[in-house]
């Protein structure tokens, strides 16, 4: 997403020295917490809701959903206890209070233990699947369990759903393997994913990690984007931007609930030690202090964030190895440097056309360092390239590229508009234009294509509106961007202490906040409407709610004064190419085909399970057929696939060519990047007439 990077000094707040009290400090840590975050939301966020009853409402209904979403753990009369705070949340985080957090905490805590014993006393017993009867997937909507056999009715069928599903999953994969030995694995297997998920949810950070899901729901409320991030997690944005972070070196995977390492990348500290190696499944990794903790149950990204630490720290690390030995070893932390997401290209070869392709993943930046990672810069270099091999237009694909740097995609438009301003930003003090500034020369003025998804957001939605509104190019994608037209900063938050009295440092985490909105030059916004493609191509994932419109807290869209900007004389040319291209898409039988199998899933998408073994294959059998038919219509015959051929990429590797490699693979089959090579050979063309 598109950030405002402005990082402000730790803000320091009233200090009392008293004796250590672990949970007194806890409490008090907590609401100094809230207060900073209800400070800096109120007096620094674009557009901060009133502190009112209504949102007390909001908090107490989202945060309760957050808890329990399935409406499997509290029952009815929990939620006519809990009642009593839906209004008193406002008072709360005025003063600040913990009551209705604590109270919340404590009633979940003593009805998830009451489940552990329901669901393992469930799991004990064999199951049969030959009873007409349903789950269903989603109980958003449902009422709250009445009583405690309600809510056990509730567990047998999700109990029953997961073992189905993982019964049938092992049959699969064991043609030969019995019913009765399926149902004991998969009700085993369910069990130790079951357990794991609830050491987790009961386990010593437990309290730690609700509240900052509380934390989220109260920012959040706000507009999707302003966020809390816990102190243990306060790194991972700038480790995100910044390409490189600090760990072994791994790439993990999951197999049956449990995390296994998948693969040992060369050069990581990891591999250096060669104590690590691929399919070790990990047991045990130790904590800030030492303490080894056991990581069942765990998902892949809490996982990664144990692995994650300071540069030079050591990790402790227990694993099972193939063999089935369980070892414990000591492995250093390092610099990882991440290049999956850097820009890369290649050429693509069409008839006497050669096409240049430019794909990138996120703006990244890394600020710290003047030799850190910087995504206009990167893409320069491919450019470069690309020009060196004399292509005839340049493609730059955008597609699921969440955004990132507001400098970097103004300094990346830079090298393809001569002059003028990208984007118009507002806050509180008016309206702010960011211009280019790359001395009145672009490095690229050929034909130019864009494309986008609507998982494509923020900086990708500013740099392909930019290039819309400037008649530079065409944009082609999905029938809309993901629509986010607004700028966070992240604000660290924490008090100095002092070294000589023996007062540590304190860190409350960081606070990315909301402050401004952005604008297309002509005065639109992409703020929930996105950037609609020049020509429009279905999308596998159209029905899925994914877009910033689906955020019922989003801001609303709205306009400024258009700025004064010159486009190109080509807007007539590009818009005759582009409804030849809209003719011909909408006639081809790949993509009329996907529309029509989308359209079946988006009708199926909230169906209820059978819990019958034959009824609930068939109904598998049917979506997985549907996602096979849309699978193949996207991927290109055998005798249609594109030429493709890399370019030279920075610092060679075995690792860094292997996915060089498997990314090319996956561009010679994409029939949205063909359609796409189709429309930059009529502007090719185009040109080549023009002359």
């Amino acid at each position: 997403m598109a950030k405002y990077w402005h990082f402000l000094p730790l803000l320091a707040i009233g200090y009392t020295a008293h004796a250590s009290n672990p949970e007194t400090d806890k409490e008090l840590n907590r609401k100094n917490t809230i207060r900073l975050v209800m400070n800096h939301i109120m007096t620094q966020h674009y557009a901060p809701k009133a502190i009112d009853d209504d949102f007390s409402k909001a908090i107490w209904k989202k945060y309760l959903n957050v808890l329990d979403g399935n409406k499997n753990t509290f029952l009815q009369v929990d939620i006519a206890a809990l009642r009593q705070y839906e209004t008193k949340i406002d008072d709360e985080l005025t003063t600040p209070s913990l009551e209705y957090f604590n109270a919340i905490f404590q009633l979940s805590n003593k009805r998830l233990l009451e489940v552990q014993q329901v669901y393992r006393t469930l799991l004990a017993q064999p199951m049969t699947f030959n009873t007409k009867e349903t789950f269903e997937t989603d109980r958003l909507h449902a009422d709250y369990p009445a009583n405690e056999a309600a809510r056990k009715e509730v567990w047998r069928k999700y109990l029953k759903y997961q073992v189905l599903r993982k019964m049938v999953e092992m049959q699969q994969q064991d043609k030969k393997l019995s019913d009765a030995a399926a149902e004991k694995a998969a009700r085993k297997a369910v069990l130790t994913a079951t357990d794991g998920m609830f050491k987790n949810l009961l386990g010593n950070t437990a309290a730690d990690d609700r509240f900052s899901a509380y934390m989220n729901t109260i920012t959040m409320e706000m507009d999707p984007h302003t966020s809390f991030m816990a102190p243990a997690d306060a790194g991972i944005r700038e480790a995100m931007m910044s390409h490189r972070y600090f760990g072994l070196g791994l790439e993990l995977t999951v197999k049956d609930g449990t995390v296994y390492i998948k693969r040992v990348l060369p050069g990581g500290t990891a591999d250096q030690s060669g104590l690590l190696q691929a399919d070790d499944l990990i047991l045990q990794l130790s904590d800030d202090d030492g303490k080894m903790v056991d990581v069942a149950g765990m998902g892949i990204v809490e996982v990664s964030k144990m692995i994650r630490g300071e540069n030079n720290t050591t990790l402790k690390l227990l694993v099972r190895k193939a063999a089935g030995t369980e070892k414990q070893v000591t492995v250093k932390r390092g610099e990882i440097k991440e290049d999956a997401n850097a820009a890369r290209s290649a050429v693509i070869t069409q008839g006497t056309k050669r096409l240049g392709l430019v794909q990138l993943s996120e703006f990244y930046l890394d600020a710290k360092r003047p030799d850190g990672a910087r995504s206009a810069i990167d893409v320069a270099r491919e450019v470069q390239q690309l020009k060196e091999q004399q292509v005839d237009g340049i493609i730059i694909d955008l597609r699921n590229n969440p955004g990132g740097s507001l400098d970097q995609v103004v300094a990346m438009t830079g090298l393809f508009v001569k002059t003028g301003p990208v984007v118009l930003g507002r806050d509180k003090e008016g309206v702010q234009p960011y211009p280019i500034a790359n001395g009145d020369k672009p490095l690229y003025e050929g034909p130019l294509a864009v494309m986008i998804n609507e998982s494509s957001a923020s900086a990708a939605e500013i740099f392909s509106a930019a290039i819309q509104d400037y008649h530079r190019g065409i944009i082609i994608g999905s029938p809309s961007s993901y629509g986010k037209g607004t700028m966070q900063h992240t604000l660290p938050m924490g008090k100095l202490g002092d070294a000589d009295k023996g007062i540590p440092d304190v860190n409350y985490g960081s606070l990315a906040l909301t402050i401004k909105k952005f604008y297309r030059i002509n005065g639109g916004t992409t703020q929930l409407n996105g950037v609609v493609p020049d020509i429009i191509v279905p999308g596998k994932r159209e029905y899925a709610g994914l877009r910033e419109r689906d955020n019922e807290t989003a801001l609303a869209a709205d306009s400024v004064q258009q700025a004064f900007y010159m486009p190109s004389s080509a807007g007539g040319t590009l818009k005759a190419i582009a409804h030849n291209a809209q003719q011909r898409i909408d006639k081809d039988s790949s993509f009329t085909l996907v529309k029509q199998d989308v359209e079946w899933l988006r009708m199926h998408s909230a169906a209820a399970f059978s819990l019958d073994r034959n009824a609930f294959i068939k109904q598998l059998t049917n979506i997985q057929s549907y996602n096979n038919a849309i699978d193949q219509a996207l991927k290109l015959p055998a005798d249609q696939q594109l030429v493709i051929k890399g370019t030279s990429i920075q610092q060679p590797s075995s690792d860094k060519l292997a996915k060089y490699e498997e990314w090319m693979n996956n561009c010679r089959t994409d029939i949205y990047l063909a359609a796409t090579v189709v429309v930059l050979t009529d502007m090719t063309d185009k040109q080549a007439r023009d002359k």
